[in-house]
Order: C-alpha cells, then structure tokens, then sequence
C-alpha cells in the first residue's frame, strides 16, 4: 500500500495543465532567474559552462547539470501555482531525501519567508513530474521557487490560473551574489528541501543571491575550475573544498594557489576559508586544517585585511553533534541551520563593512 493510500497529506496534486491554467514555459520574462542559466545547446538547465566543466573533471561534466542553488522569483495573485518538470533521470541517493535531490521548494517572501509547497515526484515519475500548490493566500505575493540541489532539469514550466497578474518578484539586494565552492555538503547533501542547504539558508537571513558551486565529491581546486571560480562577479568568495581534497598533500598543491589565482583577479573581494565539519571522523583533519589556516595566514601576513577563517569543527558544537547529520558527515536541516549561523556571522560584518 502507498503512503498517500494511508494519508491523502502524503499525495501530489498532478493537476496542470487544463483550460484555466496558463503554462510559462521557463526561461521567460518576467520571472527572473538565478543560480542558473539555460544553454540552448545542451537544452537544459545548467550552473557551469560545458568547456569549463570538460577540462576539469568528468565527476564536474555530471554535476554541471545539476541545479542546486538555481532559482525563479516572481509574483503573482494566482490561487494556484503548478510546475511540470522533465529530466533525464533521476539522481536516486539512500541517504537524502527526494525533496531535496529532486524537488523543488515554493517559497512565499512577501512577509519573511514561509514554505507553501514542497513540489516532488513520486518514485515512479523517473523522467519529470508535475504538481500544484493549491489555495495560495489571496493578493498579490512574491515567490521564489528553489530547484533540485542534485539532479539535472531539461524544462520546467509554471502554471498560473489565465487572468492573474504576473510580475518579476522581490528583487534580492543591489549586491553582487555570494560565490560558494566547496563539495556534497555544500552543494546540498543531504538537505530534505532545496531552500535548506547552509548556501540558501544565508541567502534568506541577508536577502542576497548566490551562486552554488558545490561540486559533490569534484571539488578539488583544478586550474579550470580556479580560473572560471575567478571570473564571476561577486560580493563574498566562501571556499569550502577541504572534504574533497584526496589527502594533506594534495590541499598543500592546490589551496594556496587557489587564493593567489582568485585574489590576482578579484583583489578586493573578501574570502571566507572553511574547514570540515565532521573532524572526528579523519585522523588527518587536524592537519588539513592546518594547511586552511596557512593560507589564511599567509594572505594576513602579506597585508590582505578582506580574509576571514572559520574552523568547522565548531560549526556543531559539542552537545548533541550526532544529531546534526544523516550519516555522521553529510548535514541535516540542523546541521546547515548550524552552518548557516556561522557563515552568517561573518558575513554579516562584511555587509556591514
């Protein structure tokens, strides 16, 4: 027997489509997007161009398709808003939520930031699905809808009720988005909703963009990476590749060099370095750690006054660790809440300054 056999509050509503709802099939204006862009050539959604990703790893060429930290604000009266979504596959994980990987989250910003409808697919829906959030609150409301953090998205498509207005949404602050690079954990896993990761959570408390290049179990500082890391515009750079780093060694190649690469092409752009957050379970972490705290210091030493350090063993704290992730390394909701807070912390002094 299936879930929604048991509880109808466990169905989706597949309804979309019919003669009163108008279908926007995406990108189109107004609604704006982020996180995210559309490449005619490979039709899809994706968040690194396919040269970059070729050069760097054949881990990235997967990964470039998935769209975490993609997103679609725009407003709306409508009482209903639905979305149909097509994909290759779906990128089926034991340890993270369907919700997460393969949803998407409609999120209500007009008044803070309240959950209206978690969009998902069944287990059988293995090339796309489509579902509708039903008896939305009435006026005019700004949204934004979150898209997958781990799988690939060919099309998606709105539906709106014909007749309701139409807007571009609640644009973020006039600020350069935060650029993330890091691994799993900053990509995504293993939140249960695309809003949940620690990148989107920072987001929601400083009403700023993002970019997410978390590249799970690829980001290992490659020259071809580096470099295009280097060419976005940013507010704020927050490497976060330590996990992914194979050994001591390998960070002790490729972190200073990431620095010197970023800083040489975005001289004024503040730098937040982080470090593991489940040290416990790597006899080596302690070193690893070192090496971060190196380049931090060098970039100190050498007069950069726009680096910052935040040590990820502290990001849980002591008391009640273990509940903090899914497996002991990738984060739940508490542990990106966690994260977020202090990732927030700092950013919020550079906002300020």
């Amino acid at each position: 027997m299936k879930a929604d056999e048991i509880d109808k509050n466990f169905a989706s509503d597949k309804e979309f489509g019919d003669e009163t709802v108008i279908g926007y099939q995406l990108p189109c204006a107004p609604f704006s997007m982020y996180g995210v862009f559309y490449e005619d050539k490979e039709k899809r959604f994706m968040r690194i161009p396919k040269t970059v990703a070729e050069n760097t790893s054949e881990g990235c060429v997967v990964l470039m398709r998935h769209t975490s930290g993609g997103r679609i604000k725009f407003s709306t009266d409508s009482d209903t808003i639905s979305i149909k979504a097509t994909y290759d596959y779906i990128f089926e994980m034991s340890h993270m939520p369907m919700t997460g990987s393969v949803g998407f989250s409609l999120i209500d910003e007009t008044d803070g930031c309240e959950l209206v409808y978690a969009f998902r697919p069944e287990q059988s829906d293995k090339t796309g699905f489509t579902a509708s959030a039903p008896a939305l609150k009435k006026g005019v409301r700004n949204y934004v809808l979150y898209m997958p953090l781990y799988n690939d998205v060919i099309s998606l498509a709105i539906g709106l009720k014909k007749g309701s207005f139409l807007g571009e949404g609640k644009p973020y602050k006039n600020i350069k988005p935060v650029l993330y690079y890091g691994s799993s954990i900053t990509q995504g896993g293993c939140a249960s909703r695309p809003d949940n990761s620690y990148p989107a959570i920072v987001s929601k408390w400083t009403d700023t963009d993002f970019i997410n290049m978390g590249l799970s179990g690829n980001a290992k500082a490659e020259p071809a990476i580096v470099g295009y890391l280097s060419s976005l515009a940013c507010s704020v750079f927050v490497c976060d590749y330590d996990h992914n780093a194979p050994d001591k060694a390998y960070l002790e190649k490729t972190h200073l060099p990431l620095y010197l690469t970023f800083r040489a092409a975005q001289p004024d752009v503040p730098i937040v370095f982080l470090t593991k957050p489940d040290p416990e379970r790597d006899k080596n972490a302690v070193k690893r750690r070192q090496v971060i705290r190196a380049t931090y210091d060098y970039a100190v030493n050498r007069g950069d006054k726009n680096v910052y350090f935040i040590d990820g063993s502290t990001f849980f704290g002591r008391k009640d660790r273990e509940i903090c992730t899914v497996d002991g390394t990738h984060p739940n909701e508490l542990g990106f809440y966690k994260m977020a807070k202090a990732v927030y912390k700092i950013l919020s002094r550079i906002f300020d300054n």
